[in-house]
């Protein structure tokens, strides 16, 4: 099942996760920032530079305006991820990203620099245009584009585990996208936090009619 995300709706959703996942930030202490996160293997300062460098890939999509078709949409982009980079083994990445965020001195380094890179992408999601966006070998239209962010930030936030709520917006998304992928809808009692984090493989999925067919994570 597709998933056509209008510009308006991805733009109001990617802004909502970058200041929420900087406010959540901001609303733990250094010592705090060094706790275990969701992730296996990641503290929160982990999960806070792993947003950093992959808001740094965002801003480059967003320069990226192309005159072509899009190739994938918010939700199948998932689907092509999944088979792009499966591993059996996730140990290189847990450290290599553990090696990324010791390059910061102290966690509020890296808080500094999320905020300057917020200011940053938060001008460039308002400034979109319609044009198609290129990035990693794929076309976006420009509202799935942003959405394919908002789901991934917003996830990363549950991660946090931070008194911060999500923003409704993106957690709707996140569930528009579990759902295009197992092609049916998830019982109405999961809350769209349960499907972000059933769908991704970090909290396991009740029983339920469709569970004989269907197999999470469906995308991480």
């Amino acid at each position: 099942m597709t998933l056509t995300v209008p510009l308006g709706d991805g733009r109001a959703a990617c802004l909502d996760t970058i200041d929420s996942f900087v406010r959540a930030v901001d609303a733990l202490s250094e010592y705090e920032l060094l706790d275990a996160s969701r992730c296996h293997g990641w503290s929160r300062l982990d999960v806070l530079v792993h947003v950093i460098g992959g808001w740094h890939e965002m801003l480059g999509g967003l320069v990226s305006s192309v005159d072509a078709e899009p190739t994938v949409d918010a939700a199948s982009y998932w689907s092509t991820f999944v088979v792009e980079y499966a591993t059996d083994d996730p140990v290189p990445e847990l450290m290599s990203q553990r090696r990324r965020s010791m390059a910061y001195a102290r966690p509020a380094s890296a808080t500094a620099q999320l905020r300057d890179v917020a200011a940053a992408l938060r001008r460039g999601v308002l400034a979109l245009g319609e044009s198609p966006r290129a990035w990693q070998g794929h076309i976006f239209a420009p509202g799935d584009y942003l959405a394919v962010w908002a789901v991934e930030v917003v996830v990363h936030h549950l991660d946090l585990l931070s008194d911060e709520p999500p923003p409704p917006s993106a957690l709707a998304l996140a569930r528009a996208t579990v759902e295009a992928l197992v092609d049916e809808p998830l019982p109405p009692s999961w809350t769209d936090s349960d499907v972000a984090l059933i769908g991704t493989g970090r909290q396991p999925a009740p029983a339920w009619p469709g569970s004989a067919t269907v197999r999470f994570p469906v995308f991480d």
